[in-house]
């Protein structure tokens, strides 16, 4: 019997590296710890390491011994971060956002993910847990098509963190249809609020992604000289997409716009209806409150209070003012 396939190596991290493997340039990779990473050389396979922000291991090899200079080090390490794109003197830095997966955070809480490369090691750097590092990783142990060399490694991230995002974004057309589909005025402010929520979603995810375009764009225009044709080809449809997803967030914007001011203008109608309806029924019972507020005054000189009948007879000259205001305010055509 054939013996059952081993299964594929799993990263250990070790004091902030998260990971870090050998590109074997078939579409594999070796997984290296610590040791590796610091005794490289540029005669080795394509290194790529995968580090935590926070650790002061990292830190302190980022700025000894990782051969970048300071100012990409600050840049890869800072603390605030919003998408750029930029050519450092050893290499290329792109810093780029991507969606929260984390249990119990908000997807639009965008992660920064920071990446450098000179083509031959690439150097990833989360602070908080992002999934797109570990896809490609998967992609190079588990299902062995990943990518070759550091090009396609950094297009792919790329790719990849931007993919993530199709979920959200497309989850927003979705939460409209819904609010459309149960248009109801009894719950004018439990859908009002759901659509303030929304926009305010996509308000933070245009934020990034706006400038996360910019990024890509230029990029795409000066790419690094190490970058392949390939990887040019698909970095260019992975702009694309970006494009399309700030398109499909304005939509969705402009669209929560349109259902807010139809329940609105909706509110406003029905409120409307109402008042109308009472200034009817002031406007008939009006002249009616008058006559019954004049003939109740008790003073001397009161017709009619002598004759037995005269409330009977007041009664009935009540109904027929009342059948005259009906027929007036029929051909006024008030109702």
């Amino acid at each position: 019997m054939p013996e059952p396939a081993k299964p594929p190596e799993q990263p250990v991290e070790d004091d902030g590296l998260l990971f870090g493997c050998l590109l074997n340039g078939d579409g594999t990779a070796k997984l290296v710890g610590w040791s590796e990473v610091e005794s490289w050389q540029e005669s080795k396979a394509p290194l790529w390491v995968h580090l935590d922000r926070d650790s002061p291991r990292v830190q302190r090899w980022l700025r000894d011994k990782s051969g970048l200079t300071g100012a990409t080090v600050e840049a890869l390490l800072a603390e605030e971060t919003r998408p750029r794109v930029f050519r450092g003197k050893r290499g290329f830095v792109t810093i780029l956002r991507g969606v929260n997966t984390n249990p119990d955070a908000d997807p639009e809480d965008m992660v920064a993910m920071r990446m450098w490369s000179d083509g031959q090691r690439v150097i990833t750097i989360r602070q908080k847990r992002l999934m797109t590092p570990r896809d490609i990783l998967a992609q190079l142990l588990e299902t062995e098509n990943g990518p070759k060399n550091a090009s396609e490694v950094y297009e792919r991230l790329i790719h990849r963190i931007t993919e993530r995002m199709a979920v959200i974004i497309a989850s927003f057309d979705a939460r409209l249809d819904d609010i459309e589909e149960s248009l109801d005025l009894s719950q004018a402010t439990k859908l009002r609020r759901q659509l303030s929520e929304l926009r305010h979603e996509t308000a933070i995810l245009r934020r990034y992604i706006t400038p996360q375009k910019e990024a890509l764009n230029s990029l795409l225009i000066e790419p690094p000289d190490w970058f392949e044709d390939e990887s040019r080809l698909r970095l260019r449809e992975t702009t694309d997409r970006l494009l399309r997803y700030v398109e499909e967030i304005e939509s969705a914007r402009e669209r929560a716009m349109v259902i807010k001011d139809d329940i609105a203008n909706q509110l406003a109608e029905a409120t409307n209806k109402t008042l109308y309806s009472l200034a009817i029924i002031s406007g008939i019972f009006l002249p009616l409150a008058f006559l019954t507020g004049l003939l109740g005054i008790n003073i001397g000189g009161m017709p009619g209070v002598e004759n037995q009948s005269s409330f009977w007879i007041f009664c009935g000259a009540m109904v027929v003012l009342l059948g005259v205001e009906l027929v007036i305010f029929k051909r006024l055509k008030w109702f």
